[in-house]
């Protein structure tokens, strides 16, 4: 069988008695359907509690209960089971982790203590592909992992991501990849990986605050430990400018400072890849060994014809919900924190080239998002749809959100993605310099023991000492 998804979470309990609730993530992960029967075995040799949808010899079966989504209003698959028997293995309040596995129609789950160690690393055998494999860190969605395997060049086999809903996403469009769904800080099993692609959280970073160096460094730490554990040859991290510039940033180089010698970042500008949306961020580089550091290049943005907001914009047929500018207005006024915003680029046209940036928050009003301006009336303004939104961000077609996830949701992982014509550009970079290199042979996995470099965002080449 192969392992599908890995959860951890800690358990809970029901009349005082250790309680396993496996929710929607991990029964549809393993194919369940409600009223299923369910065979559950437990083994205390090996520490682990087993549940499985085809026979076995235990005389303990339960059945698959359901819950109703409110926004698909389908009925989801959830396991709810308590007792005493359980105590042998597992706690109250204790962490364990769900390892979901799947050949076909049959499944197994398995629950263990979790397992973790801070100082020794397990990489797992990755599946075989011809294409560049990929690990995301922070993955969310699976916007910027769509981006990449979007150029066929690189093949997802895991992501790590926090959120329940986000993971369901990336199950729905990497049924072949491994997810991690918990705490970054709880990751221990990795998978071998040629590329590791890292989008770290920058809301927490930025308002944080004192605890920056507390929370923030121990996520650092935690990442440092699963890149060492993919021996990946590349990395790629995107964040906002300030991240770069901050104390967590360095310490991360730091901890990979002996294994990737060579740094490089740039600042780009989706707008002037094809975007309306501007979306400035950074983007960093490291490399194990120096013929790829010397041969990767950041891509250079071509002139192109500019496009204007209606050649993204939902087609005449589609309804939208039209809001009152006067409103939004004397709102605006009444707040002395924004008297001194410019509404240039709030309320657009369709023949806008340019919008502003694409907000985490983008369904809240702001002067600093864009909206569609009614052009009949100008007495009214709507916001942009979900799917102008992924044509602003070039997201791909075929990429897909469950049918659980809310618009409002999903205006919020859109917001807090990337823009993916500025992710395909350097993954096709990287790709290149890859397979430029592999092609030669000139990838080996042993340390060369050449001086640490760095090129600057400025493009000033510095050299890194220990």
């Amino acid at each position: 069988m192969n392992l599908k998804l890995k959860k951890v979470y800690m358990v809970s309990k029901k009349a005082e008695k250790p309680r396993l609730f496996l929710q929607h993530l991990v029964c549809e992960a393993a194919g369940l359907t409600p009223g299923q029967e369910l065979y559950i075995s437990i083994n205390e040799e090996n520490e682990e509690i087993q549940i499985q949808n085809y026979p076995m010899d235990t005389e303990h079966k339960i059945h698959v209960a359901s819950r109703l989504s409110k926004v698909s209003g389908k009925r989801r698959p959830l396991v709810d089971t308590a007792g005493e028997k359980y105590s042998s293995i597992i706690d109250v309040k204790q962490k364990v982790e769900i390892s979901v596995y799947r050949k076909g129609e049959n499944s197994r789950i398995v629950i263990q203590p979790l397992r973790y160690s801070l100082f020794t690393n397990k990489t797992l055998p990755s599946q075989k592909d011809e294409r560049i494999r990929l690990l995301s860190i922070a993955a969310g969605a699976g916007v910027g992992t769509a981006a990449m395997c979007d150029t066929q060049l690189f093949s997802a086999i895991q992501e790590v991501e926090l959120e329940d809903d986000s993971a369901e996403v990336l199950m729905k469009n990497f049924p072949h990849s491994y997810i991690f769904n918990g705490d970054i800080r709880d990751v221990h099993e990795v998978h071998e990986a040629d590329v590791v692609f890292a989008s770290l959280p920058c809301n927490e970073f930025s308002s944080l605050g004192f605890q920056e160096g507390n929370l923030m460094n121990n996520l650092m730490i935690a990442t440092a430990k699963i890149i060492k554990s993919s021996k990946a040859e590349m990395l790629f991290f995107e964040n906002v400018p300030s991240f770069f510039k901050s104390e967590t940033w360095f310490n991360l180089r730091d901890l990979l400072a002996d294994d990737y010698l060579y740094w490089t970042e740039k600042e780009l500008e989706a707008w002037e890849f094809g975007s309306i949306a501007s979306r400035k961020r950074i983007y960093c580089c490291a490399f194990k060994q120096e013929r790829a550091f010397k041969s990767f290049q950041f891509p250079v943005p071509k002139k192109m014809r500019r496009r204007k907001l209606k050649d993204i914009m939902d087609p005449a047929n589609v309804k939208h919900e039209w809001k009152s500018l006067e409103k939004w207005m004397d709102s605006f006024n009444s707040r002395e924190a924004w008297k001194d915003r410019s509404l240039d680029l709030t309320f657009v046209t369709k023949d806008a080239t340019k919008i502003q940036c694409i907000p985490k928050r983008y369904a809240g009003h702001s002067a600093s998002s864009s909206y569609v301006l009614n052009e009949e009336n100008k007495k009214s303004w709507r916001f942009l749809s979900v799917n102008e939104i992924r044509k602003i961000l070039g997201v791909p077609e075929w990429f897909e959100f469950t049918d659980h996830i809310s618009d409002l949701r999903k205006y919020e992982l859109l917001g807090q993605s990337v823009d993916c014509r500025v992710i395909k550009a350097i993954a096709n970079r990287i790709a290149h310099t890859f397979m430029k290199l592999k092609s030669r042979a000139e990838i080996s996995l042993g340390k060369n023991e050449s001086q640490s470099l760095s090129v600057t965002n400025n493009g000033q080449l510095q050299l890194l000492f220990p």
